[in-house]
């Protein structure tokens, strides 16, 4: 059920510029008919398929299995039928172009140059259709009512096929975003993760522009994060690390990055702050998660091991940088855990 209300997206999207084009279709080839000695049975399937064809295109495509591909059969329809009403006008030049070039675009934008070019196929062979059935004279005077017959369908509907097109790139263009955005972010935590950290760091030491002075870098370890797993379960691990990210969150500003480095540990970039501010926001971290460390629920939720490194000349890279805190991290773990240790 899921692939077939995604797959009647298209069908939907064409159900309306469908219903408005064949409606404005209706009248260039109506201007035309009354010359004609077979308007009457003409006119008949011309009402049936302008104003009844819509509705059953897009019911046949709701029922069908394979919705998009009914709706690509429905289109080529659409270009035998204009095939055949060229003819069945005595192929009159501006109303038989006007209908003719219209199918095309919808089959542009349907299915690119080689849809196109079946649809055009299947115009001739409408035409043909028309040729041999109703031997209709060759029309090549033009009145000014065919003429304005002509406008209103040459006018509205390229901007509703535009309009189509336009929600169709808009659509695409949020979808992009989306998934640009899900490659940069931790899907656990909803932290940014460390290939778009890595990527920070990369362009920060390497435009003057966006240099880390006055910045200080953080890894934090989560204490004892194996035992929780191994003691509580994985979910009771991953909720633990989601209670380590609030925590993080509530205490950076809004021009901080946290991010999660891999397994237990996390990144935390502090921006336009000198050593003891930072030193402040990391303890405030380590504090918090021990207040929150007590057993809840029968679970135990960790303490941080916090290592910082101040940006200075020995950080040539944003992988040296990463080195000093990790350097730093591992003093915080040797010395007991649950507790703040900055790079010397």
């Amino acid at each position: 059920m899921g692939s077939v209300t995604q797959s009647m997206t298209l069908p939907k999207r064409f159900y309306l510029p469908r219903c408005i084009g064949l409606g404005l279709g209706f009248w260039p080839v109506y201007a035309c008919l009354p010359a004609l000695p077979y308007h009457g049975p003409v006119l008949g399937m011309l009402l049936l398929y302008c104003f009844g064809w819509p509705h059953l295109a897009y019911l046949l495509a709701r029922i069908g299995a394979r919705p998009l591909d009914t709706e690509r059969r429905s289109m080529l329809v659409d270009a035998l039928a204009a095939g055949f009403f060229a003819g069945a006008i005595g192929f009159n030049p501006i109303p038989s172009v006007a209908i003719v070039a219209m199918i095309s675009m919808n089959n542009m934008a349907m299915g690119g140059p080689r849809f196109t070019g079946m649809g055009a196929l299947a115009s001739l062979a409408g035409a043909a259709l028309a040729w041999l059935a109703l031997a209709p004279p060759f029309a090549g005077a033009l009145s000014q009512l065919q003429v304005a017959a002509c406008l209103p369908l040459m006018i509205l509907y390229p901007v509703s096929l535009g309009y189509v097109c336009y929600q169709s790139a808009m659509k695409l263009a949020t979808q992009k975003q989306q998934l640009r955005r899900m490659s940069k972010t931790d899907h656990l935590t909803g932290l940014t993760n460390r290939a778009a950290l890595n990527d920070i760091l990369d362009e920060s030491f390497s435009s003057p522009e966006t240099a880390m002075n006055d910045s200080v870098i953080a890894l934090i370890d989560v204490d004892g994060f194996k035992q929780i797993n191994d003691r509580y379960g994985h979910l009771a691990g991953d909720r633990a690390l989601q209670k380590v990210t609030e925590i993080m969150r509530a205490c950076v500003r809004e021009q901080d990055t946290v991010g999660r480095y891999g397994g237990d540990e996390f990144c935390v970039i502090l921006r336009q702050v000198d050593r003891p501010e930072a030193a402040r926001i990391l303890e405030r971290m380590r504090a918090l998660a021990q207040q929150n460390s007590c057993a809840q629920d029968g679970e135990r939720l960790p303490t941080l091991s916090i290592g910082a490194a101040a940006y200075g000349p020995g950080a040539s890279s944003g992988a040296m940088w990463i080195h000093q805190a990790d350097q730093a991290m591992y003093e915080a773990k040797r010395g007991g855990r649950n507790r703040v240790v900055f790079a010397a």
